[in-house]
């Protein structure tokens, strides 16, 4: 089955401005991972700000890139981020200015449990959580 992958406007304005070759080259297969793995290549699920599961995943690119990714009800994937994970900053902390819920500091590498287990069964936002997302990045 093959996903399909969409991406706020800043995700691309990123790749093409602030990443190298080398970077996009890991972006890139990323996206194709997702296509046809779907949650499966999201990596692992970001935590909640009350210890639990936020239906939010990261996965490891280049270096410190991070890509962030959302599951839609309608079974699409969206790459809401493409940032670097730094001593002084964390995709985590900046979504969490705008996602309610979503942890500031994530968990110890050995916590984090996958992205998900069937690719099927993806962890999708709420309907809050997707409207709020929605009106965040204009969509």
């Amino acid at each position: 089955m093959a996903f399909t992958v969409l991406r706020v406007p800043e995700v691309r304005l990123t790749v093409e401005n602030e990443m190298t070759k080398r970077e996009r080259r890991a972006y890139d297969a990323a996206v194709e991972a997702l296509r046809g793995e779907g949650c499966r290549a999201g990596g692992k699920r970001l935590a909640a700000e009350d210890s639990g599961d936020y239906p939010m995943c990261q996965r490891s690119l280049y270096g410190t890139w991070r890509l962030v990714t959302v599951y839609l009800r309608d079974h699409t994937i969206l790459i809401v981020a493409v940032t670097q994970h730094t001593e002084t900053e964390t995709p985590s902390a900046k979504l969490a200015e705008s996602f309610p819920g979503l942890a500031v500091t994530g968990r110890r590498r050995s916590d984090q449990p996958p992205c998900c287990d069937d690719p099927e069964a993806p962890p999708t936002l709420t309907e809050d959580l997707e409207e709020l997302l929605f009106t965040a990045f204009v969509l």
